[in-house]
């Protein structure tokens, strides 16, 4: 089994085009990587990822039409997540997130943090969490935890914090695509999908 252990956005849509996933992973088995998935409308996936091997490791996680080996820098402080990639001929890519743990979200997290992974990896809590963080955070109830992906590869997610996104922009070849807004694609990842609303989650990362 693979752990992979980090910093993790599942869905930022910025205008009518552009989505992005954000993963900056402290622990895996390929090292510390820093990854960036970009999906059109049509459902064209470039993946920008800071390391060969982490490429390696997250191809054979998701699907990808073109995948980049190349500089990704993140940055956390107070609140402010920082991500910028060389993406080529595209030109920089900048993205910031404005985060924050609320009282609700605290007391979430921490039963997340405390609960016993044998509970942790039981289908039902996986569909529980979700529904307990959703009227906090306004995500989808029925966001997946467990499943298999697109690849076949059976996968589940440990969260141990969730925190509410304020606020995000964005700004990639020196132009802004559009402001956050709710997502309105549903790509194909297997059991998972693009959810509506920005969540940023500190988690565990299972995969057989």
């Amino acid at each position: 089994m693979l752990v992979e252990k980090g910093w993790f956005i599942p869905t930022l849509q910025f205008g009518c085009e552009d989505v992005f996933l954000v993963e900056d992973w402290d622990e895996t088995p390929a090292g510390p990587y820093k990854a960036v998935f970009h999906f059109t409308p049509e459902d064209y996936r470039t993946l920008y990822v800071n390391s060969e091997a982490g490429r390696d490791l997250v191809s054979t996680i998701h699907r990808f039409d073109e995948m980049r080996v190349t500089a990704v820098d993140s940055r956390r402080v107070d609140g402010r997540w920082s991500i910028e990639v060389d993406t080529g001929d595209k030109g920089d890519l900048r993205i910031e997130v404005d985060y924050r743990e609320t009282p609700l979200l605290k007391a979430v997290n921490l039963v997340a943090r405390r609960t016993p992974d044998v509970i942790a990896r039981n289908p039902l809590y996986c569909g529980l969490l979700p529904r307990l963080a959703a009227p906090i955070l306004g995500t989808d109830p029925s966001q997946k935890l467990m499943g298999v992906t697109e690849m076949g590869r059976n996968t589940r997610f440990r969260l141990e914090r969730v925190f509410k996104v304020e606020s995000a922009r964005c700004v990639w070849g020196g132009n802004e695509p559009g402001p956050l807004v709710d997502c309105c694609f549903k790509h194909d990842m297997g059991v998972y999908s693009t959810i509506s609303k920005a969540m940023v989650s500190y988690l565990y990362l299972f995969v057989d």
